[in-house]
């Protein structure tokens, strides 16, 4: 399992922030938001979610 920072986000704004650790970004954003996601389109509210690793960045929308 690896660290990810999962952020709520409004707009570019965060509006909150977990760090948890997940197989997967899908699924750190599932166990930190306790919602489901699919992949962000242009929504305002989103999840930002970064590998605390690698340093790469995923954007999920709530599905």
């Amino acid at each position: 399992m690896k660290p990810y920072k999962v952020e709520v986000m409004s707009g570019e704004v965060a509006t909150s922030y977990k760090v948890v650790r997940a197989d997967t970004p899908s699924g750190a954003a599932t166990k930190a938001t306790g919602r489901a996601v699919r992949d962000r389109r242009s929504e305002i509210h989103w999840v930002r979610v970064t590998d605390e690793d690698e340093r790469v960045v995923f954007k999920y929308a709530f599905s």
